[in-house]
């Protein structure tokens, strides 16, 4: 059986670095970068779903609503407070959480009080090690963010922070459509090469 290496931390920031990115893109509309974090995503979300459920279908409804909410919210997503796949682990947790409440209140009264699914908590809270490992990866985000020309990073705290469009940027900074535009396009690009901890693009 061939040996299985865990990734080396580098490569959990390349990972992470390669997801606030995806984020930057869904934020301006960049329906292709949907696609790609659904499909690096899916497997953990809904599998988080899948475990608070315990039902394939609902399961699903979970993971649909989970997207819709990134393609709506991305702007939502701070880096600050955590890495993407601990923010969309929560999102999913959230959702399947309600979708269980509902489906109790739609159930008739008096039928398995007791039911293991619904009783069942152990795995609806991030576990200690995915919110250490969140919290140092949010730190180097932060510092990543820190080290950015003033220009961008002015440019992606408005559009990540206070969703803003290119447009209304430009008109809040006083720059040119085409220079936000750039700044952006920059930006997001410097995160990624800051967040390899060498300065050279993953």
């Amino acid at each position: 059986m061939p040996h299985l290496q865990s990734p080396t931390r580098q490569q959990v920031r390349c990972d992470e670095a390669a997801l606030v990115a995806l984020l930057g893109r869904i934020r301006f509309g960049d329906a292709e970068a949907l696609g790609q974090l659904y499909d690096q995503a899916l497997g953990q979300v809904h599998g988080l779903a899948l475990r608070v459920l315990g039902n394939p279908q609902d399961a699903e409804e979970v993971v649909s609503d989970v997207f819709l909410q990134v393609w709506d919210r991305a702007v939502s997503y701070c880096p600050q407070r955590g890495a993407v796949m601990a923010w969309l682990q929560t999102l999913a947790w959230s959702r399947a959480i309600d979708h269980r409440r509902k489906r109790a209140r739609r159930a008739p009264p008096g039928l398995h009080p007791d039911d293991a699914a619904l009783a069942y908590r152990e795995s609806e809270d991030p576990a200690p090690e995915h919110l250490a490992e969140s919290h140092a990866l949010a730190t180097r985000v932060h510092q990543a963010l820190d080290a950015l020309a003033p220009g961008q990073r002015r440019v992606l705290e408005l559009a990540f922070y206070e969703d803003l469009s290119h447009a209304e940027i430009a008109e809040r900074t006083g720059m040119p459509l085409g220079t936000v535009k750039s700044h952006a396009r920059r930006g997001l690009a410097n995160l990624r090469s800051a967040m390899d901890g060498e300065g050279h693009a993953p």
